[in-house]
């Protein structure tokens, strides 16, 4: 059964907002439907990809997804990193959670279009994409689309369930898990969760800034040490 949601996207108020960009990975996206919209059963996004973007390699543990091309041909490297794919208007593929596999436009010239079903819907992976292109889109990302920052980086793999080959192992995922528990103790994931993707339940919207000063992030850090923590949806 789906946990109640910590925070309200801005898009269920503001249709503009339910629009995100990466211009690193050339890629345009539509939250068609929130995972607070289905009652946790799935989350559906619509996309579009410029000609030769697409995704890093990764993988999710906790669901899985569903590609359907739209317009023009989609590739996917799928079955677990080890086949890549064309997919055609009519044509789907179903990625496993814990697969490896990756989307990607083959042309060079035209865009293309598909949608993605992510069942079941993961909170964390819908706050980890807003995030992660709020950060690109404001010009905090390398050439990949990539945060610069990489506390940023992994917290947002951790907050996504994603991992990225070289984080899959044991070590590894250690330090995914403690940028995860830094992100929240100190704040980060909190403030950027209200900067990019919505207002916590029952709470104002405050701008926030992409950093703060030593103090304020101590200050932060001293108040959620001494607060219980809330279990987080996924």
């Amino acid at each position: 059964m789906p946990c109640k949601p910590t925070h309200i996207p801005y898009g269920l108020s503001d249709p503009a907002k339910r629009y995100i960009c990466n211009p690193g990975i050339k890629d345009e996206a539509e939250l068609v439907k929130y995972g607070i919209e289905t009652n946790g059963e799935y989350f559906y996004v619509k996309v579009v990809v410029g000609p030769g973007g697409g995704a890093l390699v990764h993988r999710h543990y906790g669901y899985g997804e569903k590609f359907y091309p739209i317009e023009g041909d989609l590739g996917v490297l799928g079955h677990n990193g080890t086949k890549t794919m064309t997919l055609k208007k009519g044509e789907t593929y179903h990625v496993q959670p814990g697969e490896w596999h990756r989307f990607f436009n083959p042309s060079q010239t035209e865009n293309i279009v598909f949608e993605a079903k992510v069942e079941p819907a993961h909170a964390g992976f819908e706050k980890s994409l807003y995030i992660w292109y709020g950060i690109a889109a404001d010009g905090h990302a390398d050439a990949t689309g990539a945060p610069k920052s990489l506390l940023h980086f992994l917290m947002l793999a951790s907050m996504g369930d994603m991992s990225t080959p070289g984080l899959g192992g044991w070590l590894l995922g250690l330090v995914v898990a403690l940028a995860g528990w830094i992100g929240w103790i100190t704040g980060e994931e909190e403030r950027l969760t209200r900067k990019y993707y919505g207002k916590p339940v029952g709470e104002a919207t405050d701008e926030v800034s992409i950093s703060d000063s030593q103090p304020q992030l101590m200050l932060r850090m001293l108040t959620r040490l001494l607060s219980p923590r809330r279990r987080r949806c996924t």
